[in-house]
């Protein structure tokens, strides 16, 4: 018998139960203790409660204030910190895994200036006695967070003063000699253009790999199985807290091996106040989040990564619902594959397409992008831009590159090209996770608005030393990274600009009847990226609806044009937040669609 178990005999509970837990932990390589209190032979508080009793030590269910200072997920680890000055304990113990071990073992006995608590209160108050250092871990203000680049610090001199002379010239040229302003515009943006559109080409002729896993209906041991963090940040999210926490237990995985972190801000206390009263299984955990800036969901995960668990780690959205078998998924690519796999990107689908146009162009859209776009850039070793949530992380991979950048409002999209900077691997995880799109014109374009600023941000941030990009990702995963963030930029915030260049070329026969070699090649040139970038635009799409078995959705592939031209207001309203509100991040409601299924 465990000696993390034994001792519980003398305590009130059964041999024979103690046996049951202790086979479950040898056979499935668990803590002893997680897995007595996850098959609810004792709670946490009981459980610290009879360890106490069994060291001759004081137990407090509200542990004092905490000394600050000190390694975070170090004291964490431990589970031993010294109390502030109080009259009563010098240090409050809180001990898991290896560190329990080894207090049941040979640890103090009969001491009076010693107390016991559970991990979850020993946490709670370790966090609001180290709030400030917290704080600025979290943003990326520590000493390690200021030597990386960040959104934080904007623009560089060097790329203020590009910027400016180009917009300068453009200006003068548009004003002066706008055709062959904009002819000279399109020969220097046109290789990016024609990157993006030949990616998404690429990518729709590329055949889908085989889905291997319900193909074949593998599934790995638990006992292989590592332990899994899931980071799910939530802010004023009351309407969909019940889902969210049943799609979250409904994952296929030992509830030993789960960290379940649900993430809150200091001042949601609604959300403190519900989730306080209600009966979270035994691997959730609550974590408030010390107040600061940036106000920010990347902010958040810094704090769930600190304090993370497990070997692998995930993000899940307010609103996701997973797929009960993605974890297991994951945890078995991570395993077959090679140590630079740093990331698994997970299928995202809009669950209520037909609620309105909205949600199925979105719908659409999603299709082309997890369906087609990304395993086909994967599969070719390429980056993508990752999704805010169900991406899969090494957490060491993740500590390796600093954690996500609390100042750019895509963090996603950063995180994704600094783990292919730092030479990890992202991979594909076919398996979905159903989530809401907004349903109203003006919430899509406060959501979209907010990626795009996020994509602006990302350009900015990783083009200050384009030497460094080039020799660190190399070329190819440099330019894929280009053509798909600038290109998707260059594009929405171009589309009016370039259509209304384009009708003038037309109206004076400049675009079909050029005259001249200059003019011949940018008419060549305009044609040919016209040309395919509507091909590029519809053939993705529908390929991605087909592979998703969702024919009714290529019924709106004729609104794909006006859904695009909607992206180009998206883009102005984030070109104007980005040199007015840049780190405001505009938040999503969930919960206002009507026809999600349940999970």
């Amino acid at each position: 018998m465990p000696v993390e178990l034994a001792f519980l005999g003398r305590h009130g509970l059964a041999p024979s139960h103690l046996a049951r837990a202790a086979e479950r932990a040898a056979r499935g390589r668990t803590e002893p203790a997680r897995e007595a209190i996850a098959l609810g032979l004792i709670d946490e508080a009981g459980f610290y409660r009879a360890l106490a009793a069994e060291m001759g030590l004081a137990f407090v269910a509200r542990p004092p204030r905490l000394r600050p200072g000190g390694g975070h997920d170090a004291i964490l680890r431990q589970g031993i910190a010294p109390t502030a000055g109080d009259p009563r304990f010098r240090f409050v113990l809180a001990p898991e895994g290896a560190a329990l071990r080894r207090l049941i073992e040979a640890g103090p006995r009969n001491r009076g200036d010693i107390a016991v608590t559970t991990p979850s209160r020993f946490a709670g108050v370790l966090r609001q006695s180290n709030a400030g250092a917290l704080a600025e871990h979290a943003a990326g203000l520590d000493p390690a967070g200021l030597a990386r680049v960040s959104a934080r610090t904007g623009a560089s001199r060097g790329q203020v003063v590009a910027a400016g002379c180009g917009t300068a010239l453009a200006a003068i040229g548009g004003a002066f000699a706008p055709l062959p302003t904009f002819s000279v515009l399109a020969l220097l943006l046109g290789p990016f253009f024609l990157g993006l559109i030949l990616l998404r080409l690429a990518a729709a002729i590329e055949r889908a790999a085989p889905d291997l896993w319900r193909g074949h209906r593998w599934r790995i041991d638990d006992s292989r199985l590592p332990v899994y963090t899931v980071a799910v940040p939530l802010y004023r999210e009351l309407k969909v807290l019940r889902q969210l926490i049943d799609a979250l237990g409904a994952l296929d995985y030992p509830p030993a091996k789960l960290d379940i972190r649900l993430l809150i801000e200091a001042d949601d206390t609604a959300m403190r106040d519900v989730l306080d009263e209600m009966a979270l299984p035994s691997h959730f955990r609550v974590a408030v989040v010390p107040p600061g800036l940036p106000r920010t969901k990347p902010r958040a995960l810094n704090l769930a990564l600190l304090e993370a668990r497990g070997s692998l780690f995930t993000i899940f959205d307010a609103e996701d619902i997973p797929d009960p078998q993605q974890l297991r998924m994951a945890a078995a690519r991570f395993l077959a594959g090679p140590d630079d796999l740093g990331c698994l990107q997970a299928r995202l689908v809009i669950d209520h397409a037909e609620e309105g146009v909205l949600p199925g162009l979105f719908a659409l859209e999603y299709a082309g992008l997890f369906e087609v776009l990304n395993p086909g850039l994967l599969q070719w070793r390429l980056p993508i831009m990752l999704g805010g949530t169900s991406n899969h992380f090494r957490t060491a991979a993740l500590r390796a590159v600093g954690g996500w950048d609390a100042w750019n409002v895509t963090e996603d999209a950063d995180l994704g090209l600094r783990l292919v900077r730092a030479g990890y691997r992202i991979g594909d995880l076919p398996s979905r996770t159903r989530e809401e799109a907004p349903v109203s014109v003006p919430a899509w374009l406060r959501q979209r608005s907010r990626w795009i600023k996020g994509y602006i941000q990302t350009l900015v941030t990783h083009s200050r030393a384009p030497l460094s990009l080039l020799r660190e990702a190399g070329f190819g995963a440099a330019f894929t990274f280009l053509s798909l963030a600038f290109g998707t930029v260059a594009t929405a915030l171009g589309f009016p600009v370039f259509a209304a260049a384009a009708l003038c070329a037309w109206w004076d026969g400049a675009l079909l009847a050029p005259v001249g070699v200059f003019a011949t090649l940018s008419a060549t040139l305009a044609l040919g990226t016209w040309v395919l970038g509507m091909v590029a635009l519809f053939v993705p799409p529908i390929v991605g609806a087909l592979r998703r078995d969702a024919p009714e959705l290529l019924l709106l592939v004729p609104l794909l044009p006006l859904y695009y031209a909607l992206i180009s207001v998206a883009a102005w309203m984030a070109l104007y937040d980005y040199f007015n509100r840049r780190f405001v991040w505009n938040k999503t409601e969930h919960g206002l669609a009507r026809r999600r299924p349940p999970s």
